[in-house]
């Protein structure tokens, strides 16, 4: 058998060179469009949770300014409420005295109307000091 000697041929070794070369490059693009790409998913992910966040952060305002409205509108009824109360509680002292001043017209009156039964005229009733009740 004849010995087999392979000797490179220069434009043969530049045509693998620049075949690797062009390989390599093509790899690398590949590799740099796939990292873009998952980036660019990446990125849309994100913006996707950001816009959901600030749904959420506008969310919770709206529901603390409801809060707070309804907790203005609560104390604006306990105030009415504590209002309506002490104007209770001068109504039933003003009835109260109302009451006692009818009661004692009221006995002044039986007392003028059994000076009638007695005496057949009304008479002027004797000097008594008007007292008047105390509040």
């Amino acid at each position: 058998m004849a010995h087999l000697r392979f000797r490179p041929n220069p434009a043969g070794l530049l045509a693998v060179a620049l075949g690797g070369v062009a390989a390599f490059g093509w790899g690398a693009f590949g590799l740099a469009a796939s990292g873009r790409s998952a980036a660019q998913t990446r990125l849309v992910e994100v913006e996707g949770e950001r816009d959901a966040l600030a749904a959420r952060q506008k969310q919770f305002q709206e529901t603390d300014a409801e809060l707070k409205d309804r907790q203005a509108r609560i104390a604006a009824a306990r105030d009415e409420i504590a209002q309506l109360g002490a104007a209770r509680e001068k109504a039933k002292a003003q009835a109260a005295l109302a009451q006692r001043d009818l009661a004692t017209i009221t006995k002044r009156l039986d007392q003028a109307r059994d000076r009638v039964n007695q005496t057949g005229s009304i008479a002027p009733a004797p000097a008594e000091p008007a007292k008047k009740p105390a509040r």
